[in-house]
C-alpha cells in the first residue's frame, strides 16, 4: 500500500458562515433525515463543498476501498459514516461526512458502525468505531493489501470493512490488478499469478478472478510478442 492510498484526513470539511446558519436553523427546529435534502442554498452549498474538499482530501479515494473515483461521475457518493437516518443529530457534522465509492456505499447501506450505539456524544478517535474512520485510523494498521491487490484484515476492525463494504468483491481485485499492471508497466505480471494460489480466501468469485488475471496475462505476452516484432 502507498502513502496516497494509506492516508489519514486531517482536519473535516470546514463550513462557511452562511452554511453554519442554514444548519443551525434546521437543528433548532428538530433535526430530520429528510433535513440532509433541503433546497436551501447554504445547505446545498455545504454537500457540494465538503464533497469537492474531501475529494481532495482523501486523495480522490474512496473512504472503504481507497480506490480512485473521478469526482466528475456520480459513482463518488457523499458518505455518512455513522448512518444519518439512525443518527440525525450528526447529519451534518463535518467528522461524520467522507466520500466513499457507490458500490462500497451501497454495501455498507444503513449498518450500525458504532461499538456504542447508544451514546450521545460522537466519539473522539477510532476506538468508537467498528469501521475503519478516515479521519482517525490509518487505514495499514487494519488491512493488509496481498501482493497490491487483495484485501486482508489485521485487526477486527479491518475484517469488519471488509465484510461490510464487501472488499473481498471479484470487480475490485480485477480493478487492482489493472493498476498494479499500469504502475508497473507489466513487471509485476509473475507476483500476480503467485496470488491465484491464495485469492480463493480473499475474492467472493475465484474462478472469475482466475480467468480474469489469465487473460490479462495473455494479452501481455501478446503484447510483447507484437512489440518484439516491430
Amino acid at each position: 500500500m502507498n502513502e496516497i492510498e494509506d492516508f489519514i484526513v486531517t482536519e473535516p470539511y470546514m463550513p462557511t458562515e452562511g452554511e453554519k446558519k442554514a444548519i443551525a436553523e434546521l437543528e433548532a427546529k428538530g433535526i430530520a433525515p429528510q433535513n440532509w435534502h433541503s433546497k436551501k442554498k447554504d445547505v446545498v452549498s455545504f454537500k457540494k463543498n465538503m464533497r469537492e474538499d474531501m475529494y481532495e482530501k482523501q486523495n480522490k479515494l474512496c473512504a472503504y476501498c481507497r480506490i480512485h473515483v473521478p469526482l466528475a461521475c456520480v459513482p463518488m457518493h457523499r458518505e455518512h459514516i455513522v448512518y444519518k437516518d439512525a443518527h440525525p443529530q450528526w447529519m451534518f457534522l463535518p467528522q461524520n461526512l467522507c466520500i466513499a465509492c457507490s458500490v462500497c456505499n451501497s454495501y455498507k447501506g444503513t449498518k450500525e458502525v458504532l461499538v456504542n450505539e447508544r451514546i450521545e456524544e460522537y466519539p473522539k478517535d477510532g476506538r468508537g468505531f467498528k469501521i475503519i474512520h478516515p479521519m482517525y485510523d490509518r487505514y495499514s494498521d487494519h488491512i493488509e493489501l496481498v501482493g497490491g491487490i487483495l484485501y486482508r484484515g489485521k485487526t477486527p476492525k479491518g475484517c469488519f470493512t471488509i465484510d461490510t463494504c464487501h472488499l473481498y468483491r471479484v470487480d475490485l481485485a480485477k480493478e487492482r490488478v489493472d493498476l498494479r499492471i499500469k504502475e508497473y508497466k507489466g513487471e509485476i505480471i509473475s507476483g500476480i499469478i503467485n496470488l491465484l494460489s491464495k485469492s480463493e480466501e480473499y475474492v467472493d468469485d475465484n474462478m472469475k478472478f482466475i480467468q480474469y488475471v489469465c487473460d490479462i496475462v495473455k494479452k501481455y505476452k501478446q503484447k510483447n510478442v507484437n512489440e518484439d516484432n516491430k
